[in-house]
């Protein structure tokens, strides 16, 4: 079974299921697996491992003094490196990719794809790919006209990824959004995904395991978006539900990492 991320939900096409219409569909795997298969999976000096709560979508309010901090072009200084994964516990090596992320989001019951580009209006992100087994991350960011602007971008992709926090039983879905303000002008928002197997009520059950998470990052004028994917490569006949170790706690602080590297 390969699960992961929409990215976030995102996530790529080539590995996404299909539903058209107002009419909910099986995923695409169903067919060949008999259940249903979540979305294709998208995170240092970290900061400390800690819970973290719901708030409400970022927003502006930057001091005059932050409004320097994400500014001008994004650059590859501006995205996490293999020492950030380490720092939580992943080795993970840098890999190359073509291939776009693309936000996924669930509204009406149909997948609608879409790329930070596109979501953003904005040219061509810069983005890192890392892997390693059945682990696999990428991240993407976009630098924006202004903090205001940007922070709409957030507001935009939060938007899109909370459509899949209600899905029908047996579908992936994503966890409660967490964000996090760390500092001015820099936010921290993420959701974990789900594997629909753990889907029976239409919501993540609460204290649900992970085997994926995307996280959307602001700072000053840069936007990011960051996939991980903790059982990429599990394959059918080793299905992984629920990634080993603390993914919460390592999707939480790469979140926090990538935002503060921004900029």
């Amino acid at each position: 079974m390969r699960t992961g991320l929409a990215a976030v939900v995102v996530g790529l096409a080539a590995a996404l299921g299909t539903v058209t219409g107002a009419v909910v569909l099986p995923d695409r795997r169903e067919a060949a697996t008999g259940r249903p298969s979540p979305a294709s999976a998208t995170p240092s000096a970290a900061s400390p491992l800690v819970s973290a709560t719901p708030s409400a979508s970022p927003t502006a309010g930057d001091s005059p003094s932050a409004r320097a901090l994400g500014s001008g072009p994004v650059r590859s200084a501006n995205m996490l490196t293999t020492a950030d994964f380490q720092a939580v516990g992943l080795t993970l090596t840098p890999s190359r990719s073509d291939a776009r992320l693309e936000l996924q989001s669930c509204a009406d019951g149909a997948y609608k794809r879409e790329t930070l580009a596109e979501i953003a209006v904005s040219g061509p992100p810069v983005e890192r790919t890392w892997d390693a087994g059945q682990v696999g991350a990428t991240e993407e960011a976009i630098a924006a006209r202004d903090a205001d602007e940007a922070t709409t971008v957030v507001k935009r992709i939060l938007k899109r990824l909370e459509t899949c926090q209600r899905r029908p039983p047996g579908y992936f879905l994503h966890g409660p959004t967490h964000t996090e303000r760390l500092g001015p002008a820099t936010t921290a928002s993420w959701v974990g995904v789900v594997d629909g197997t753990l889907n029976t009520t239409g919501r993540a059950p609460k204290g649900a395991g992970i085997n994926g998470g995307i996280a959307v990052l602001r700072r000053g004028a840069h936007v990011a978006l960051l996939e991980i994917g903790w059982c990429e490569s599990a394959g059918d006949a080793a299905a992984c539900v629920v990634a080993d170790g603390d993914p919460d706690g390592q999707l939480a602080a790469l979140s926090r990492a990538a935002a503060l590297r921004l900029g």
